[in-house]
């Protein structure tokens, strides 16, 4: 068993989450030198990607060869964390990856791979022809393997938990004196675990302060800057690079692997975007058309400034914050998918819970509860949401049912409030069962 619970905490220690939180997120980078070559070893290791890659039956978007002499096919070739399909193109955790940068998007030398280089028409992946590759001095990424690895799972869900936003990976293992891409930035927030083998790493200016998922790096377009910053990270080492920092990294004297954790937050201008929506919805004040022959050669502008400085006052004082920002946690729990290891077996071993079962809430949940009055004939209940399902208890249930998801080791008769032992004991089967708690 691992020693670590991959928890939030422990990905930044000594670092507090209270610095972190002041002094550096989406402000400046962080760099941890441990002095610890075993902690992040129970997260990922060399002998895992070999077994992923050569036994898993790897499909193509799942994977990603580069050079720095070329670029993946189909990918934006400037990032460390590129995203799942239809999101963020330039980001370092995600699929297909644009990775570590080095490489240029309009670069089409003779070091190209394409995927057709490593891969079956059928589009899956071909294990011998990525190690010779590999061998060949080519970075091999792997997208979204928090999809097939538990642990890794579990450390996304850690950060969930912290972040309120998805949190994807991406995995860089990169052969001796390689670069897989050229300096770039991302457009999310990037939290780097060096597991083995070391990687220089070197920092440039900011082109973009904090640039939306729609202001990814061109890198024709964009100028990076003079290097101001390098370090190397070694094994057990972590930097944390906010998104709009221009970086790039190359493996030393020996075969680099690390995580690159992409951080997919929302931001104030998304919530205003839905506002506006919400309002338009609402008010008819905002669903008029733009004045008849805006765009038209003389046209008096100023003479409609006023309405649109009206609206923009009318939305601050009237569009719902509250309402805006429960939607977004709504539709973060919701689309939240369980990550629910053992739980076969856990609800085969049901029959044996009884009050001195020691249980616990799963580690890292993220639900809302609500209490719900008394209405038209039906009595007040308690609601959670958790996983995209929403469960409905009686109220009195409330006390034992928060201790339950918010304890993470108690014994059933322990269990606050006025149910009775045999309350108690279906309150805790139903959780269990809807994967909210754990037998210890």
């Amino acid at each position: 068993m691992p020693a670590s619970d991959f928890s939030f905490d422990w990905t930044i220690a000594p670092i507090t989450r209270e610095a972190f939180f002041a002094e550096y997120f989406e402000k400046k980078r962080l760099v941890v030198k441990r002095g610890q070559p075993d902690y992040y070893r129970d997260l990922l290791s060399v002998q895992q990607i070999d077994h992923v890659v050569t036994t898993m039956g790897l499909y193509g978007p799942e994977i990603t060869v580069t050079k720095s002499d070329g670029h993946n096919h189909g990918t934006d070739a400037d990032s460390d964390a590129a995203p799942p399909p239809a999101t963020d193109h330039d980001s370092d955790a995600g699929a297909p990856p644009a990775t570590d940068q080095d490489t240029d998007a309009g670069h089409h030398g003779a070091g190209r791979i394409e995927a057709a280089d490593y891969s079956y028409p059928s589009g899956y992946v071909d294990p011998v022809r990525v190690a010779q590759l590999f061998d060949d001095g080519a970075t091999v990424i792997l997208s979204g393997l928090h999809e097939r690895l538990p642990r890794l799972a579990q450390f996304c869900r850690a950060l969930e938990h912290v972040m309120s936003c998805r949190v994807q990976t991406n995995i860089y293992m990169t052969p001796t004196a390689s670069q897989g891409f050229r300096p770039h930035y991302d457009s999310h927030d990037v939290l780097v675990l060096q597991v083995e083998g070391t990687k220089e790493w070197r920092i440039y200016d900011t082109p973009v302060e904090l640039p939306l998922h729609s202001q990814g790096f061109t890198p024709h377009d964009v100028p990076i800057g003079e290097e101001t910053d390098r370090f190397v990270l070694e094994p057990g080492d972590m930097c944390y690079v906010p998104r709009g920092l221009a970086h790039d990294a190359v493996a030393t004297d020996e075969t680099s692997l690390h995580i690159t954790t992409g951080l997919m937050t929302q931001s104030w201008a998304d919530l205003l975007a839905e506002a506006i929506t919400v309002m338009a919805h609402k008010d008819p004040a905002f669903r008029h058309a733009l004045p008849p022959g805006f765009a038209n050669p003389g046209f008096d502008l100023a003479a409609h400034k006023e309405t649109f400085t009206t609206l923009m006052h009318r939305l601050a004082e009237t569009a719902p914050f509250e309402k805006l920002l429960g939607g977004f946690k709504t539709d973060f729990i919701s689309n939240r998918v369980p990550r629910v290891e053992g739980q076969m077996a856990q609800v085969a071993e049901l029959g044996k819970l009884d009050l001195g079962t020691q249980v616990g809430a799963r580690p890292h949940l993220v639900y809302d509860m609500v209490s719900l009055p008394e209405d038209d004939g039906k009595e007040a209940a308690v609601s959670v949401l958790c996983y995209g399902s929403e469960i409905t208890l009686p109220a009195h249930v409330e006390e034992p049912l928060r201790h339950a998801l918010t304890t993470s080791s108690f014994k059933v008769s322990d269990l606050p409030g006025d149910l009775d032992d045999s309350g108690k004991l279906v309150l805790v089967k139903r959780l269990v069962r809807e994967g909210l708690m754990v037998m210890h």
